[in-house]
């Protein structure tokens, strides 16, 4: 207090606030809870990479969290937002994304778990197998979407940074499979484009990793490839897609006019998890899953695949869990 004498001093008297933070990977995690010992860091497989082994990615999006989580658990909107304008013609015989362009409209299981919950979503294809697409919401705000093979080490995070503004954290590990082959003619998918185009940082509160394809700018959508039927939306990438559906609903969507069909199972029941966890965490003090018990997020994970048809579903998932690369154990070999 250089503009005060020290007898009138009370610079001891007055703190900031300050959070517990641990780096690790690449990361900075903090504790903004009110134990005396914060808990233990999530188990979340993608981060316990090396830090040379794991690609983080930020984005910004104007919208409520739950509100920009909730497209990560809705698996069907990729036959139509993705690839809307792919036709099953087009795409190679062994392609998975055959299956997704040919029935757009699969069919669901959904099921509580110790970490959130998990759906997969199933369409049957030729010669008595069927294709599987599972995905995964781990407590508090963490997704795993099927971006391919169970070697595909990936979760996402959508953090509140306020009710309308979200910071989405990618992890992946650096050695997973393409999550997107071309076609039969050996281009990508029209308007499939991965990575993001960012715009300058500036110093204000919501000055980084926000892209170029935005609400000032219709997220740059092209008329003439969504009329040509080039880019079922006209926005020329996977994100920006996603960015353009959950920002146009408004910082916070209005719920209250919603008629939840079938393909909303994943949605419907990770809301009520959560607010499951909300009230009774209100009511009585119990500490929401996950909490002090980090290790369940690490056996999973997410991806698509075919089985014989006459497999069920969880038993389909195991298989797939028991046959995947594990990049940890990979490392510490």
């Amino acid at each position: 207090m250089p503009n005060a004498p020290p007898h009138q001093d009370f610079k001891d008297k007055v703190k900031a606030k300050a959070y517990k933070t641990t780096e690790r990977n690449g990361l900075v995690w903090v504790y903004m809870g009110t134990r005396k010992e914060a808990p233990p860091l999530p188990a979340i497989e993608a981060s316990l990479l090396p830090e040379a082994e794991l690609q983080i990615s930020y984005v910004q999006r104007e919208c409520n969290w739950l509100q920009a989580l909730e497209g990560d658990i809705d698996t069907s909107h990729f036959g139509f937002l993705h690839t809307g304008s792919v036709q099953p013609e087009d795409v190679a015989p062994d392609s998975l994304l055959r299956w997704t362009v040919t029935n757009r409209a699969p069919e669901y299981h959904v099921t509580d778990t110790d970490y959130g919950t998990m759906y997969c979503a199933y369409r049957p294809t030729e010669k008595d197998q069927t294709y599987w697409r599972f995905a995964n919401f781990l407590f508090p705000f963490w997704t795993q979407t099927p971006q391919g093979p169970f070697d595909r080490v990936n979760t996402r995070a959508w953090v509140p940074m306020d009710d309308t503004h979200t910071m989405f954290v990618s992890l992946s590990w650096r050695g997973s499979p393409p999550s997107m082959r071309p076609l039969k003619n050996g281009q990508m998918v029209p308007g499939a484009r991965l990575g993001f185009d960012y715009l300058p940082n500036t110093t204000d509160w919501y000055g980084r990793w926000r892209l170029t394809q935005n609400p000032s700018n219709d997220w740059m959508i092209d008329r003439e490839a969504q009329k040509s039927g080039e880019i079922f939306t006209g926005i020329a990438s996977i994100h920006g897609q996603d960015q353009a559906v959950t920002e146009s609903m408004g910082g916070i969507t209005d719920h209250g006019f919603e008629n939840l069909a079938p393909s909303d199972l994943m949605i419907a029941r990770t809301r009520r998890r959560l607010l499951r966890a909300a009230r009774a965490f209100a009511k009585d003090g119990a500490v929401p899953p996950c909490v002090d018990d980090p290790g369940i997020y690490t056996a999973v994970r997410s991806g698509d695949f075919l089985a014989d048809a006459k497999i069920a579903w969880r038993d389909a998932y195991e298989m797939q869990m028991r046959a995947a690369v594990r990049p940890l154990a990979q490392a510490a070999e």
